[in-house]
């Protein structure tokens, strides 16, 4: 469940910075005949990601939440599941209200359940992307200080980049400046309300 909602966050991040990418290349191209000294980096933004210090506790937090979350939920799976068993069991012996009254709990019970579901579902997706989020503006923030340190105009995803004459690639420089643990990010507060 949770590798399926990181690839759609990461979907719809990746196609934003396809865009962006290519924008800033058409500006590039655009300020080169302007500009001879425009200076160019790369950076692998998915192996940072998966680098950065505080990638892994976002992680671990985030699944800790899904945990607990989906617990409450094989309670409530598990009354329905006995409920309908006794139904079945039970349903030669019902008088037709009786069956009809429990056919109908069953039935409540279900839409219950499948619409706390669907609301756990749109939670977790909403805390994953902005634990996501978190993470990317403190990299981002370290491609920016490492960038400006070094002379860089400009640096681009290298994933998203097509094309770059000569790029220097400050992955490894960005990694260096990785603080030894990452600050704590204040996403997934919805954990305590639950």
């Amino acid at each position: 469940m949770t590798d399926g909602m990181i690839s759609g966050t990461i979907l719809i991040k990746e196609l934003f910075m396809r865009i962006l990418s290519f924008l800033a290349c058409f500006f590039l191209m655009m300020s080169t005949a302007f500009a001879k000294d425009f200076k160019v980096a790369t950076v692998d933004l998915a192996k940072l990601f998966n680098d950065y210090p505080g990638t892994k506790d976002a992680q671990d937090k985030f699944n800790a939440i899904a945990s607990k979350k989906q617990q409450a939920l094989a309670g409530q799976e598990q009354d329905l599941q006995d409920l309908d068993t006794e139904l079945k069991k039970q349903a030669a012996v019902m008088t037709p209200k009786q069956k009809a009254d429990k056919e109908y709990m069953l039935k409540k019970k279900l839409e219950d359940y499948t619409a706390q579901k669907n609301q756990i579902l749109a939670e977790l997706k909403t805390d994953e992307g902005q634990m996501t989020d978190d993470i990317l503006t403190q990299i981002k923030t370290i491609v920016t200080q490492v960038g400006k340190s070094k002379g860089y105009d400009l640096v681009l995803d290298s994933e998203k980049t097509i094309l770059i004459t000569n790029p220097v690639d400050l992955t490894a420089d960005v990694e260096k400046a990785f603080p030894a643990s990452a600050p704590a990010s204040d996403s997934g507060k919805a954990d305590s309300s639950n």
